[in-house]
Parts: structure tokens; sequence; C-alpha cells
């Protein structure tokens, strides 16, 4: 693999050729993957380093999660790039899988108690709020969690708002996410997080139809990225220790 790319770059360059642009998908998800004009989080600072190694130009859209997943998935889509994408099973058969760029884990954060496991989450809150389209949606379902209990929200209706408004009893979702946005201030004295409950892996990853030649370039990339320290240096840099 190592190899190919190498005679591939070299190749391009003794051509002459320009930089090949593609299209990813960015969805926002701090601080996993930040729209910021200066850093982009873990996942996308090296996505966008390992495009950079490929050498790919890049044309990011920032764009509602449930708009990127549906773009990207869609049959027509062609080469089409998506950032953080956590693989579980109902994806499995839509997307090109190309490598991952950070475990993810998750939480229940509650003001009203602690739980310790699923079971314990399903006896205790009656209203759990989880981000409509996500990874966490698809592992309560898996779980066990009764449609009553879920109550799926849109990204403008920010789960940790309405946790603090007293409009669901728990939220569930990515432990760094709530963290920044629960654990500050007033927040931090009467929130409960349970322990690491439901990771996942999240990807860089293509549309069903992708080039094998360009998610092997980019397979390749991060590879190195892992095997030269690189990736590490970017996720210390975020403080990002599989969180």
């Amino acid at each position: 693999m190592g190899k190919l790319l190498l005679a591939l770059l070299l190749g391009c360059v003794a051509a002459g050729c320009r930089a090949e642009q593609v299209t990813m998908y960015l969805m926002a998800v701090p601080p996993l993957t930040l729209n910021d004009p200066e850093r982009k989080g873990v996942a996308g600072d090296i996505a966008l380093e390992a495009l950079r190694r490929a050498g790919y130009d890049v044309r990011l859209e920032v764009v509602p999660s449930n708009r990127a997943l549906a773009i990207v998935a869609h049959p027509s889509a062609r080469n089409l790039l998506i950032i953080p994408l956590a693989r579980v099973a109902p994806r499995e058969n839509r997307y090109t899988w190309i490598a991952p760029l950070a475990k993810v884990n998750r939480a229940f954060f509650s003001l009203k108690k602690s739980v310790r496991t699923f079971g314990e989450a399903r006896a205790s809150f009656h209203a759990i709020g989880v981000s409509r389209g996500t990874a966490g949606l698809h592992i309560l379902r898996e779980e066990g969690f009764s449609g009553d209990q879920i109550r799926e929200l849109n990204q403008a209706q920010t789960p940790p708002k309405m946790l603090l408004q007293h409009r669901i009893d728990a939220w569930y979702g990515p432990l760094a996410e709530g963290k920044e946005l629960l654990l500050s201030a007033e927040a931090a004295a009467k929130t409960f997080v349970s322990p690491p409950l439901g990771p996942t892996y999240n990807y860089l990853a293509c549309s069903l139809s992708c080039q094998p030649q360009m998610a092997a370039r980019l397979a390749e990339a991060l590879a190195q990225m892992e095997m030269d320290g690189s990736a590490r240096s970017i996720r210390e840099k975020y403080g990002w220790i599989d969180n």
C-alpha cells in the first residue's frame, strides 16, 4: 500500500498534474469536528491532513448532520466523503468505510440520578433525548429502549439545553461533547454522568460508489499518520484520549 501511494504521487508530480479536488461533508460535532476557520476538530484535522498527504484538494461542505448523511448515502452520490461517521449496523451497507479517525464513548447525562448500565437507564428515565439520526439513536434502539422513552431531537433543539430546562429526564450523547456543553459553571454542580456506554469508532467514510483508488490512497495516508505519530499529536492537541 505504501509503495502504491508513493508511486501514484510521484507519477502525478512527474506529469505536472494538479491535485484532484474532492468534496467532503463535515458534520459539526464539537469537539470531534468543528466549523471553525482555523481548526476543524480532532477528526477534521486528521482527515484534512490525510487528504493533503494523498494529494487531494478539498471542498469542505458544512451542513446539518441529517442532510449530510442523506446526501452521501443517496444512490446517485459519487466519491463524496463524510466525517465523522460512527460505524453502526444500520449504516454498514450505505457507505464505504475508509478508516477510523477516533473512538467515541457515549454517556447518559441527567439532573436526577446517576446510572451505570443501559438497564438502569431503561428503568430510571422516562424521556431520553438523543439527536435525530445519530449513532446514539441506533444504540438506544438496539439496547431495547422503547419508542415512548426516546425523544428524537433536531440539532436546533439542542438536547443539553432541554435537559437543563427539565424538559427531558436524560440526554444520551458523546461523552466529550457532553462535558464541553454541560459540565461548566452552574451545570457542573448538578449534572450526573454515567460511565461510558455504547462506544463507536467514527470514520472517514465515502459514498457507496467510491473510487477504490481514492479510498486506498486515503486509507494508506491515515495508516501512515498513525505510524509516524502525527495523528496522535493532533489528538493530544485537543486533549482527546479516547474520551
